[in-house]
């Protein structure tokens, strides 16, 4: 993202909701609010003013229209509203909690972009739902994260976030450092690292700032961790949590260690052979570890899921540029790496389309569901695969 595009977002951001809180209290007391049917899941709230834009939303049993009821928005890194919203919605129960995830937020997208999503999604919620305006929660996963924290930056009557996975945007000159963060992240996450120094620094400039370990990986973390983040932002629970693990002074040299391979491994990625790559790739998933330590197990754990994220960005950079060749070296790579991973599968498939390649094109697809892979619309994206809209083939795989 370019400078002039994230000022706009930023700007435009403070100023909608500055405008926003302004109309507000133009508004009277006394407004109604139309009465949904509680204890169920929405998935698909068309935004009124936009409905090109929608969110996944659950209505806890006990929200009343008649007062002011809390709400957590949530932001997913590839726009899977019903992910949290259905996995959260016991904690929608516990906590008297509307949860509400854009269908639309993702990875990707423009400054512009984002500034309608988050403005049209969040404005809509407070439109058809009485919600406590003064104590908003924001919550997100990997690059979702990023967004829900940079609402709360700009937004004061943000008093808590979740951040799942990543950490903050860079930005400069916040208007709201008064909200409480909560860091979550999985011990074998790529992102580890970045969000325990993010702790570091929000502890020594005295944040209110938590940071909640749990066994796992780049991914939404389990219900009951989750529950403890709830728990902290709501109550203000300043306490040590459950899930919060001490900064040991010993583990900053191998931090030191793991973050000069992640930089080794990227220069890697165009420097050396695929041979190379697989005896690099057999030394991380070594089975033999009786010699190391729970800490170096959980490193090399962290450098294949970062592995894995890199080749990610390197295949679909190079055949999003034509350069099917380098494509075929990096998805080597990737499949090594990460074989269960059904975007391995769909890369390939994007890549065989490229080559006129029908059959493999369908075994790629065919394999790339079987492994999870639901987002076909990912195919509009690769025009690669045009030629083959007419199949009977094609179609049945993708659901068309």
């Amino acid at each position: 993202m370019n400078k002039s595009s994230f000022l706009f977002l930023i700007f435009g951001l403070a100023f909608l909701f500055a405008s926003c809180n302004e109309q507000k209290q133009k508004k009277s007391t006394a407004q109604s609010y139309k009465k949904w049917q509680t204890g169920k899941l929405y998935s698909d709230i068309k935004v009124q003013s936009d409905p090109s834009l929608s969110y996944a939303l659950y209505l806890p049993k006990d929200y009343n229209e008649t007062k002011e009821n809390r709400v957590l928005f949530v932001f997913d890194a590839h726009a899977r509203g019903m992910l949290p919203v259905e996995k959260y919605q016991s904690l929608a129960e516990k906590y008297n909690l509307i949860i509400a995830a854009s269908n639309n937020s993702e990875n990707g997208q423009s400054a512009q972009e984002r500034n309608r999503i988050i403005t049209g999604f969040m404005g809509d919620v407070e439109k058809q739902f009485h919600v406590d305006k003064k104590k908003i929660f924001t919550a997100g996963f990997s690059g979702g994260a990023r967004i829900a924290t940079l609402v709360a930056l700009y937004n004061s009557n943000v008093t808590g976030v979740i951040g799942c996975s990543a950490g903050f945007p860079q930005i400069q000159n916040p208007v709201n450092k008064s909200f409480t963060w909560v860091g979550v992240v999985g011990n074998k996450d790529f992102n580890y690292l970045e969000l325990k120094n993010l702790k570091r620094q929000l502890k020594a400039n005295h944040w209110k700032s938590h940071l909640l370990i749990f066994n796992g990986k780049h991914e939404w973390p389990p219900v009951e961790v989750m529950d403890e983040a709830l728990q902290i932002v709501i109550k203000n629970n300043n306490g040590k949590a459950n899930y919060e693990e001490e900064d040991k002074p010993e583990t900053r040299k191998l931090e030191k260690s793991e973050i000069q391979q992640q930089r080794m491994l990227a220069r890697a990625m165009e420097e050396k052979s695929i041979n190379w790559w697989k005896v690099k790739i057999d030394e991380l998933n070594k089975p033999d570890r009786v010699s190391f330590t729970t800490d170096e197990q959980l490193m090399h754990e962290r450098l294949i899921s970062y592995l894995s994220m890199i080749s990610y960005i390197y295949t679909e950079r190079a055949l999003k540029a034509g350069q099917t060749d380098k494509a075929a070296k990096y998805l080597a790579i990737y499949k090594k790496a990460d074989s269960d991973n059904p975007d391995v599968y769909f890369f390939e498939a994007v890549r065989f389309a490229m080559l006129k390649q029908d059959s493999d094109v369908l075994t790629a697809l065919q394999k790339a569901k079987e492994k999870g892979f639901e987002d076909f619309s990912k195919i509009e994206k690769f025009k690669s695969f045009d030629y083959l809209k007419n199949n009977a083939e094609f179609k049945a795989i993708v659901g068309q």
